[in-house]
């Protein structure tokens, strides 16, 4: 037992040097999405999914863990990642080993591997774009639950609420969390051989099989919460990994153009800078403005 703490600490030694990023080439924005160019609703769904298929995967273990430390990395402190849904600091070095380590950190599924990832060999099960490091005890209690708006504050995740079905994460990561569900039901549509069915995201609540929920609430997130410099930045790490993008940070009003129509939200128009949609409600109220300005002037 007295080499326990050694063994332990060669083993993650031998993990972090057991994988390294195949290389990937350099991106062009406008190279890589000219297939979707012009394209809306279904028809753009299809290209980006014919886009990012077919990336490169790695091992659940130790790769993800490697890859995470990188993507979720503090960025004032090299040695720590950031838990995802608390936005707490935690050393790299304290992984969920398992036991009763409920403040160590470990791999959460935003999409849940109980809706269809069962295996560690699918693709979708090990893909980094919704993998997120995690406070192990806060990713229990999410569990499998659709994210959905409501419900009583976590005890230990300030901004977090739930219900016995559903998961509201804090407002800070609310449109993350969307996204990564946007690209998840994107890239997995089952027609290819990455041994994952057909993903899909319904405006109700679930309970296993390849779906999960709620649409419009992710919808509404991915609104209020506008893509960051971060969520970009960790985009590129991942890219840097799997040669492929989440298309929803790159090109938020994609979301809008595939499943705008079935939430009762108008197709937004795409600014020159980081991509940032603005709603159509805000083109309105500026026009109001404007001609309030007009008057006044004559």
């Amino acid at each position: 037992m007295r080499f326990l703490p050694f063994l332990l600490l060669l083993w993650a030694f031998n993990s972090t040097l057991a994988c390294t990023a195949v290389p990937q080439p350099a991106y062009h924005p406008t190279a890589y999405y000219s297939s979707t160019q012009n394209l809306e609703g279904q028809a753009l769904k299809s290209a980006l999914n014919t886009l990012i298929k077919g990336h490169q995967t790695y091992s659940y273990s130790p790769c993800t863990w490697v890859m995470l430390e990188q993507a979720d990395e503090d960025p004032t402190n090299a040695n720590n990642v950031i838990g995802f849904y608390t936005r707490r600091a935690i050393a790299k070095s304290n992984r969920d080993q398992g036991g009763n380590t409920p403040n160590a950190w470990n791999r959460e599924h935003i999409w849940p591997k109980s809706h269809g990832l069962s295996s560690k060999n699918q693709h979708a099960h090990n893909d980094g774009h919704h993998l997120r490091a995690t406070d192990k005890s806060v990713n229990a209690d999410r569990g499998s639950k659709d994210f959905a708006e409501g419900g009583a504050p976590h005890h230990e995740c300030t901004g977090c609420s739930s219900t016995a079905n559903t998961w509201e994460p804090p407002d800070e990561v609310k449109g993350d969390t969307a996204r990564m569900m946007f690209y998840m039901a994107v890239r997995y549509e089952g027609n290819d051989n990455s041994g994952t069915g057909d993903l899909y995201l319904e405006d109700n609540l679930t309970s296993g099989g390849t779906e999960m929920g709620k649409l419009c609430d992710l919808m509404n997130w991915h609104l209020q919460d506008p893509v960051s410099a971060q969520e970009q930045q960790r985009n590129d790490v991942i890219y840097s990994w799997q040669g492929n993008r989440n298309p929803f940070i790159d090109h938020p009003h994609f979301a809008q153009s595939i499943w705008g129509p079935a939430c009762g939200i108008s197709t937004m128009l795409e600014t020159e800078d980081n991509n940032i949609p603005l709603p159509l409600w805000s083109l309105v109220l500026l026009a109001v403005g404007v001609g309030a300005m007009v008057k006044a002037k004559a």
